[in-house]
């Protein structure tokens, strides 16, 4: 999978699952009171990455998501700690300011140029 369509399928995992704050993923039921699988959850935009790649949202050690998230942060923040981009990519997330119409921009964004 190419990281364009990484990052188009990341965003429609938030437009679908919904956007979430300070974790992962959220600890959400869906309708009717029936539990949703940690892959149909609200994500951050890591978590979102690591649903595309990994399958589940909290990502574990995956080359293909570290490149991934790496690439991403490299694209939409002036600095980012490149140790630890996912930090820096949840710092950007966790804004007050920050909706999920920005985050799925981004990832929307990042997809184009990364195609170009």
């Amino acid at each position: 999978m190419t990281l364009a369509e990484i990052y188009l399928k990341a965003a429609e995992v938030i437009r679908t699952n919904g956007h979430y704050k300070g974790a992962y993923f959220g600890l959400t039921e869906g309708c009717v009171g029936i539990e949703l699988s940690a892959a149909e959850r609200p994500v951050c935009v890591a978590g979102a990455l690591s649903v595309v790649i990994c399958g589940h949202p909290q990502p574990w050690e995956d080359d293909d998501f570290d490149k991934a998230a790496a690439d991403f942060a490299s694209r939409i923040l002036t600095s980012f700690d490149e140790g630890n981009p996912v930090s820096s990519l949840a710092d950007w997330n966790d804004s007050d300011r920050r909706t999920a119409a920005d985050v799925i921009a981004a990832l929307e964004q990042a997809a184009k140029a990364v195609a170009a």
